[in-house]
């Protein structure tokens, strides 16, 4: 039976929150990478993960936490192997995409593969209405403009800014990696503010 009250809410606010997200801070066991992500994650059964355990130590730690553990989640493309291209969530409880306020798309490969995870992405923008913030962590290289890659990779570059123009509630993006000014440019006119890093979100195992 949970308590009612927890001694954590009793520190300052801004310590307060630091805890939280700290503690709330997804990890790669957090992932169930699949080969086949609408299966998985938009089958007829609800994709879950389990609680956070503090969540569930008192009923007011259970209202702090919830609007941040039910709102948020991360959509992660990366390669096992060669050719390997997996897609996995990382949420807390169950995966629910009309309750979302805030998605990190994490594309974690040497190479755009736009068709590996494109599609997905875009259904999962469909469901996301409520979406207010939208985080995207940027590994790939950039792609010459030039011949027929260059024409290829800019067909699906319009794809993916036409997906995100979708979101009427999109408030925020945030955008790591190295990002070319032409993108910036282009979620500048989509959305209200864009704060882009040149650093990485995601620390990939090993790193600093």
């Amino acid at each position: 039976m949970m308590k009612a009250y927890s001694p954590l809410l009793s520190l300052p606010r801004e310590v307060l929150d630091r805890i939280i997200d700290f503690y709330l801070a997804f990890d790669h066991d957090d992932f169930e990478d699949t080969l086949r992500p609408y299966l998985l994650y938009m089958g007829e059964t609800e994709y879950s993960r389990p609680l956070p355990t503090l969540m569930l130590a008192s009923k007011d730690l259970y209202r702090n936490l919830s609007p941040i553990v039910h709102k948020q989640a991360v959509l992660r493309v990366e390669v096992h192997g060669w050719n390997d291209r997996r897609i996995g969530f990382a949420t807390h409880g169950n995966l629910r995409f009309e309750r979302l306020e805030k998605l990190c798309l994490l594309i974690a490969t040497e190479h755009p593969n736009w068709n590996s995870w494109l599609s997905f992405f875009s259904e999962v923008i469909k469901n996301t209405e409520n979406l207010q913030v939208l985080m995207i962590d940027w590994a790939p290289r950039p792609v010459s403009s030039v011949g027929w890659t260059g024409r290829v990779n800019a067909k699906k570059e319009n794809e993916f800014f036409s997906r995100i123009k979708t979101l009427k509630k999109l408030r925020l993006v945030q955008i790591y990696g190295n990002i070319s000014l032409e993108w910036i440019s282009r979620l500048e006119g989509l959305v209200p503010h864009v704060v882009c890093y040149r650093h990485r979100w995601w620390r990939e195992p090993g790193m600093d």
